[in-house]
């Protein structure tokens, strides 16, 4: 059975103040057999994490069987955590009360963790941004990043 794979890069603000006029953009590259689709979003003021789970969200709503594998690759090392950990299964048990890291992009958590669920076979791994297997995100980024 063939594996879906999503190659995800978001801007990374780690050493940077962010502010209300900080740019920042997700691209998700989607990866089927022969089949290939970008999708990409900007804006202002959004932290690495939250791109990273705004551009899952919509990746993962964009697919339409959830009866295949799903492999996401990912350049946001906490967010690949959290989901491969399970992290969120004791928030959601602990009435969503979340290490204080995490509370800015809870609502957006609270969004993504039932489309996750949708997808029994989804794994995800870490890459570095200068890791081979990310080159297309992190260059379509690049392009995406020259028009805010």
């Amino acid at each position: 059975m063939a594996t879906i794979h999503l190659y995800l890069a978001s801007t990374n603000h780690q050493s940077t103040n962010i502010t209300a006029t900080t740019p920042a953009a997700w691209v998700v590259i989607l990866r089927y057999a022969d089949h290939q689709k970008a999708l990409n979003d900007g804006g202002y003021g959004h932290t690495e994490t939250s791109l990273a789970l705004s551009a899952l969200t919509t990746a993962l709503t964009t697919l339409k069987r959830h009866d295949l594998p799903v492999h996401i690759h990912t350049t946001t090392e906490q967010v690949a955590a959290v989901i491969s950990e399970q992290r969120y299964l004791s928030w959601r048990q602990n009435n969503w009360d979340v290490p204080e890291a995490d509370q800015p992009d809870l609502p957006q958590w609270q969004t993504l963790i039932p489309i996750i669920e949708k997808f029994p076979n989804l794994t995800i791994t870490y890459h570095p941004v200068d890791d081979p297997a990310m080159t297309t995100a992190t260059t379509t980024l690049t392009a995406v990043m020259t028009k805010l």
